[in-house]
């Protein structure tokens, strides 16, 4: 007869319930770690990423002679407010760009890009933190350029996460 003993089986048990309390004891302790300690959003990938586009994009923006910044208060279906930052930027090639940042849904920016009204590209970030706040009238960082940008985020607890003011670049 083959098969196995009721002593093997019952040793096979013993191990497999082992590992499951191994396996369950460190899933709450895990969890219990991650309440504690909250998530460094500035370390997070996604928000790297998107941090480091929009001071590009804010960088690179195009203040025309005389004009009150590079900010346009209206681009096709989107209008600047607290949750959408339009600007004009300047390409490598020497092409202008318009790009709209959408912060309006929680945890998720959206970066659209326009030449001459035709939309580009769409850019997507997810995992952000969850409100996001755009604020135009930042302190003057530099005398002659009041441009500058706040960018400041709350987490679904409402702790600060992201607070950075961006300035635009002089051109020539």
């Amino acid at each position: 007869m083959r098969g196995y003993t009721l002593l093997e089986v019952s040793v096979m048990m013993a191990v497999f319930g082992v590992f499951l309390m191994l396996f369950f004891g460190l899933t709450a302790e895990m969890r219990g770690w991650e309440k504690r300690l909250p998530i460094n959003f500035l370390k997070h990938p996604q928000v790297t990423a998107m941090t480091s586009r929009l001071r590009r994009d804010v960088l690179d923006a195009y203040i025309p002679t005389g004009s009150k910044g590079p900010y346009v208060k209206q681009l096709g279906k989107f209008e600047m407010s607290d949750k959408v930052l339009i600007l004009n930027t300047i390409q490598t090639d020497g092409t202008l760009e318009s790009v709209v940042w959408d912060f309006s849904e929680p945890g998720v920016a959206y970066r659209h890009a326009y030449v001459k009204e035709f939309k580009t590209s769409t850019w997507t970030a997810r995992g952000l933190p969850q409100n996001f706040a755009v604020d135009l009238d930042a302190v003057e960082l530099l005398t002659g350029r009041p441009y500058g940008v706040r960018i400041m985020a709350v987490d679904e607890k409402g702790r600060l996460a992201i607070d950075q003011i961006l300035q635009p670049r002089a051109h020539k």
